[in-house]
């Protein structure tokens, strides 16, 4: 796992910022529901290809920001990240 970048949430509002981290995983057995039931956590596993989620991005079915930008900075990198892997 490395970081790949950070970015500031809400410029100008605040000085909190987000960081975005890229690991290798084999996500053929990634599933279920996780969380902590003591914080009321409903964390969905979903597994779907990356020309799915940047489709999924396109069309606005995922909006979040830290994804979205989780999503791009991928489909840029993601040829680099397969040679540095392979």
């Amino acid at each position: 796992t490395k970081p790949v970048l950070s970015f500031l949430a809400s410029p100008g509002g605040t000085s909190e910022r987000s960081s975005i981290m890229v690991g290798e995983v084999d996500a053929t057995t990634a599933s279920g529901i996780h969380g902590l039931a003591d914080e009321n956590e409903d964390i969905r596993v979903h597994v779907v290809s990356r020309e799915q989620a940047y489709q999924w991005v396109e069309e606005g079915k995922i909006d979040n920001a830290a994804s979205v930008i989780a999503l791009q900075w991928l489909q840029l990198h993601h040829q680099a990240l397969k040679n540095e892997w392979a």
